[in-house]
């Protein structure tokens, strides 16, 4: 083979690489938003360094997630930076810090929000509520917000309320007030998941009135509650979770229920005149219900 032949083939195999270390900066901007979406936000941001093109790509991902993975590496750096000890008010100050420079400086869409609030010691928490007045303005669709202490639940503003295009709702030791009388409802939100949720004055019916797509219902050890007035017409699945300390199970206004789960601290089973026994027979497209793990009916 000729010097002048090897040479030529030596740059053509140098342009095919180039052409292939350029392929993913060259994907479509929402592919490489999906696939920023996926990534922990530190290694998301840390792209920015690959080249000019990416310098801005982390600052559009429509995900923002900052779950109890992020709270631990933010404390391990903070405790290499800030030797021997980085004190839950430094953590609090760096945690608003970060999430709400994330969301101020975002220019585009925001379809996900997820927060995990870690066990502070203290009654001293970072508030959301500037996070969701923002986030209200932003079409949100997807809000996960867990407050891992026990010490206080977080009451939610009114602007939740304007949160309208909400499709899933994930929520831990949150208080939920009833809703303002000029609210139209979730009209989108089909999946919700609330644990240690407490509802003032009772507004848990008012809240599923407001949810005409429900599908899927998860109440766990929630609180303010005195009857679980069940309602939807669309709502398919259900599981709770509950304290004693309620008066009544009502299923009928959500007749298109096909899976029941209820864990109960003290219930009695067995008995034919029992009430549990009396709902599951108005539940006529129920196919599987469980009370503390017992199958009480499977329909065929």
């Amino acid at each position: 083979m000729s010097p002048h032949r090897s040479k030529i083939k030596q740059s053509d195999t140098s342009q095919e690489s180039i052409d292939d270390d350029d392929i993913i900066s060259d994907l479509p901007g929402n592919v490489i938003d999906c696939i920023l979406g996926k990534m922990p936000i530190r290694d998301a941001i840390r792209t920015s360094i690959l080249s000019k093109k990416w310098r801005l790509n982390y600052s559009t991902i429509p995900q923002l997630v900052f779950d109890d993975q992020f709270c631990k590496e933010l404390v391990d750096f903070a405790n290499k930076k800030c030797a021997p000890e980085f004190s839950e008010y430094e953590l609090k100050y760096h945690l608003e810090e970060i999430i709400s420079k994330s969301l101020m400086l975002h220019p585009g869409r925001i379809e996900k929000f997820k927060v995990c609030i870690p066990n502070f010691t203290t009654t001293s928490v970072p508030d959301v509520n500037k996070w969701i007045l923002y986030l209200s303005r932003k079409n949100i669709k997807t809000i996960s917000l867990k407050y891992m202490t026990s010490i206080v639940h977080h009451k939610l503003p009114p602007y939740f309320f304007s949160c309208l295009h909400l499709t899933y709702l994930k929520l831990l030791n949150i208080h939920i007030s009833p809703p303002p009388p000029e609210f139209k409802g979730f009209l989108n939100l089909y999946k919700v998941l609330l644990s240690r949720v407490h509802f003032g004055s009772n507004c848990l019916e008012s809240f599923l009135c407001s949810c005409p797509v429900l599908r899927a219902l998860e109440l766990y050890w929630c609180s303010g509650i005195r009857h679980f007035n069940i309602s939807g017409s669309k709502l398919k699945k259900l599981r709770i979770k509950a304290y004693d300390k309620f008066k009544s199970i009502s299923l009928e206004n959500a007749p298109n229920l096909n899976e029941v789960s209820v864990m109960l601290e003290r219930v009695v089973i067995g008995n034919p005149n029992s009430d549990l026994v009396k709902f599951v027979g108005s539940l006529p497209k129920v196919k599987t219900i469980r009370v503390n793990g017992m199958c009480l009916k499977v329909s065929t």
